[in-house]
């Protein structure tokens, strides 16, 4: 009998809203929200039902990579989609023709796994009898008559993977909606007055739609490489459908960070975040994008945060590319081999690979695809063997899996910096395409945040200490002890910067004195902090604003006061322990280019 497969998905993070057009190229548009990393439901057998729901969260949306590389940019667009096939439409702005290709499913499952923001509450009970054994550390992984037209030319029409591809220049806005008509793409009337921007800066139009043949679950991404040097996410032609706080996300392959340009960037204010109210992967994913879309509300409804800017080596290349993979393996086999060889070279969890045997070896009808592939041999009879073509089979593989892969691996080899920006958006402020440009002054950012908290015996309450900068900041609970204060979750933001290419952040607004004075008046009416003590901050890179009062200035040095902050709390440690803390920009060095040599193909 064909060996047991595994065809359950590896954790694929992410997750997304579609707006009916997604604009790339340098630009490319796409509401994204917070990408959630989702773990792998087991199921016997070799090709689970599940494979293709891998997230229990809306899987509608795009997920955007670019990589400047000298005077061209590579964009790679990953594109969720639930509706029928015949509705998939997709117009991509393009500043210069593309070469376009077929992008890996895999690589953005490990970018949005390796850089999520993880934001960890560690619990323990200063009385073992009191804990209830709950596990204590919960962790969560942010994660739709033309008179007078003028048709456009058509420079390029090919078949790249699932999709029918035309690129079209110039012509009317009209004529440019005509031919979408003529040729059968889904559109929206109110686009044209957007399109028309577009077309008056020169803007190219690409035109995906799905081959007649495919369905949703071939839909995989695409890569535009041209010209520019200004990566952008128009989302000018996003907003003739997108909802309110929609997200956007995108990733960034370079030697340095990536930050916006032409939108504000925002830090999120810690102390905001209600730590001792996680309960799960759900509520701390709640508290995160609500905090975060307050926070770019408090910027203007135009801001990016920083989800992580670090060394490429977090990302993983398991299932992305392995150098044993070879599709001239299966030319010339009959389809109860093929199945084998899938499972030779560990392809049966790669997440493409189910929509290809749905084409080349489809599953009787009434019979559970899964169950039929698992035990091909048992319905060796059923088998549509007019449906299987060998050679056809091993130039899909290729294309939509082993080619794509390979060259998202040369691309982590290649570039050792990758950074993650993330922001909510309303439709009424989609009115500016966000730029943005690499900044090598820029430190590097964590993507993990853990506070550790102490639940005291009895009534005496809890105590936290929270991150905050590189050092953490102590916050007492009294009776409310799951209860976050209000008072410290008031500012969702702690700095509005303005990103230029060079040099240190220009600070729009510092809020932190004002935390430090919500936090200091929270200890106090706690009963966790003497009103005499001093508080200050420590000095950072972003400004100048307040020594005394914890600013990030370079005159700042002075710490909130641990004796002063704990003395007569009943969350304290120790009544003569000193937790002075730090209040400082999280920082660190830039690292250089990394070394790594992945698997290369034989």
């Amino acid at each position: 009998m064909t060996p047991a497969l595994d065809l359950r998905p590896s954790p694929r993070p992410w997750v997304a809203l579609l707006a009916p057009a997604l604009v790339a190229a340098p630009v490319v548009a796409a509401p994204l929200v917070a990408l959630i990393p989702g773990t792998a439901d087991a199921c016997g057998g070799t090709f689970c039902d599940n494979t293709n729901v891998p997230m229990a969260v809306d899987q509608r949306g795009e997920d955007i990579l670019f990589v400047q590389d000298g005077p061209e940019i590579e964009v790679h667009v990953r594109i969720q989609y639930e509706g029928e096939a015949e509705h998939f439409a997709w117009l991509v702005p393009l500043r210069a023709i593309p070469d376009i290709s077929v992008g890996s499913d895999a690589l953005f499952g490990q970018l949005g796994f390796a850089s999520a923001p993880a934001w960890r509450t560690n619990e323990s009970y200063a009385c073992p009898d009191e804990d209830p054994g709950s596990g204590g550390g919960l962790t969560f992984v942010p994660e739709d008559d033309f008179a007078g037209a003028s048709e456009p030319d058509v420079v390029i029409e090919e078949t790249v993977g699932a999709f029918e591809v035309v690129v079209l220049q110039g012509g009317t806005v009209a004529g440019v909606m005509q031919f979408l008509a003529d040729n059968d793409y889904e559109q929206d009337m109110a686009a044209a007055p957007i399109l028309q921007e577009y077309l008056d800066e020169g803007f190219l139009f690409a035109a995906v739609k799905l081959t007649a043949a495919a369905e949703v679950a071939d839909i995989h991404p695409l890569v535009f490489r041209m010209l520019g040097d200004e990566p952008c996410v128009p989302l000018r032609l996003t907003r003739i459908a997108a909802e309110p706080d929609m997200g956007v996300r995108a990733y960034f392959l370079g030697q340095h960070r990536w930050a916006p340009l032409n939108y504000h960037h925002v830090e999120l204010n810690t102390l905001a975040f209600p730590w001792s109210e996680i309960n799960g992967d759900n509520t701390s994913r709640a508290a995160y994008t609500e905090q975060l879309s307050l926070a770019v509300d408090e910027a203007g409804g135009r801001a990016f945060a920083t989800d992580y800017a670090g060394s490429s080596d977090i990302v993983g290349t398991d299932g992305v590319y392995e150098n044993y993979w070879d599709e001239s393996a299966f030319i010339g086999v009959d389809p109860i081999t093929a199945i084998a060889l899938i499972d030779d070279q560990n392809l049966n969890r790669h997440p493409l690979i189910q929509p290809l045997l749905m084409q080349f070896i489809p599953p009787p009808d009434g019979l559970d695809a899964a169950d039929f592939w698992n035990s091909i041999e048992l319905y060796a009879d059923q088998i549509d063997q007019g449906a299987w073509d060998s050679e056809a089979f091993a130039a899909a593989l290729a294309e939509r899996i082993i080619e794509p892969g390979l060259h998202a691996v040369d691309l982590l080899d290649a570039w050792p910096y990758l950074t993650r920006l993330v922001t909510t958006i309303s439709p009424e402020e989609m009115t500016l395409d966000p730029i943005f440009i690499e900044t090598p002054d820029l430190p590097e950012v964590s993507n993990f945040k853990t506070a550790e908290g102490l639940n005291l015996c009895g009534e005496q309450g809890s105590r936290y200490m929270v991150p905050w900068g590189e050092n953490p900041v102590p916050v007492c609970l009294g009776e409310q002890q799951y209860q976050w204060p209000e008072l410290l979750s008031q500012r969702p933001t702690r700095r509005i910067e303005k990103i230029a290419p060079m040099g240190p952040p220009q600070v729009i607004e510092d809020f932190t004195a004002e935390i430090v004075d919500d936090w200091t008046a929270h200890q106090v009416e706690a009963g966790c902090a003497d009103p005499g003590g001093d508080e200050g901050g420590d000095g950072g890179e972003g400004g100048e604003a307040g020594a005394d009062a914890g600013g990030e200035g370079e005159a700042g040095g002075a710490s909130l006061n641990g004796r002063g902050a704990m003395a007569g709390c009943a969350c304290r440690a120790s009544e003569d322990s000193p937790l002075g803390v730090a209040l400082g920009l999280l920082g660190l060095a830039f690292v250089g280019g990394a070394t790594r040599r992945r698997g290369e193909r034989s």
